[in-house]
């Protein structure tokens, strides 16, 4: 990569050029790609306020943790395509999404731990349909019956939670993704 030297007034085109191509694209609330960030999406349930996780983790664990509820709070329909987690530490990779309905779990399933024997009570989501792949609409002011869980293994020294549920999603013909407040946590010590 070569250094080049730029003056002052070369500098002043270059944010002048990139200001009108802002003002020109109207990326005020979009992220580029023409996908805007969306407010119709509220997080509800246990992972909004505090951090959900597991604790003497391994390395070589396996672990489903879910996304906080969504509920629908604008008057619009919403039709969610798609669920990431952002904030991956080292020592983790992400083995996929699932997405289940509270219709056919029995309730909000928090969490699962794959790898060690079941305890007493736990339920295994991948005994249940998984809607993953399969937009699904969210009626205006309801609290949906889906939710989504990041499946996730352990492959070293985790230092840091897992942060920022994102869903992607369409409403009145524009795409939109929204972050919502989640934070998983895996305890090694």
């Amino acid at each position: 990569m070569s250094s080049t030297r730029t003056s002052g007034r070369g500098l002043t085109r270059v944010f002048a050029v990139a200001a009108l191509l802002a003002m020109a694209t109207g990326c005020a609330g979009s992220t580029g790609g023409g996908v805007a960030t969306g407010t119709a999406l509220q997080g509800e349930g246990p992972g909004t306020t505090g951090a959900l996780g597991y604790s003497d983790v391994k390395v070589g664990d396996v672990y489903r943790m879910a996304f906080p509820l969504t509920r629908n709070i604008s008057k619009q329909p919403v039709s969610v395509t798609g669920v990431r987690v952002l904030n991956i530490p080292a020592g983790v990779k992400i083995l996929g999404y699932g997405v289940y309905s509270v219709k056919d779990t029995p309730g909000y399933l928090l969490g699962y731990h794959e790898t060690s024997p079941p305890i007493a009570g736990s339920v295994d989501p991948a005994k249940y349909p998984n809607y993953a792949g399969h937009p699904y609409t969210i009626k205006p002011k309801v609290l949906s019956d889906k939710y989504a869980m990041v499946r996730l293994k352990v492959t070293g020294k985790v230092t840091k939670p897992i942060t920022g549920c994102e869903a992607d999603y369409t409403q009145a013909g524009r795409t939109y993704h929204q972050t919502l407040t989640c934070k998983f946590g895996l305890d090694m010590t």
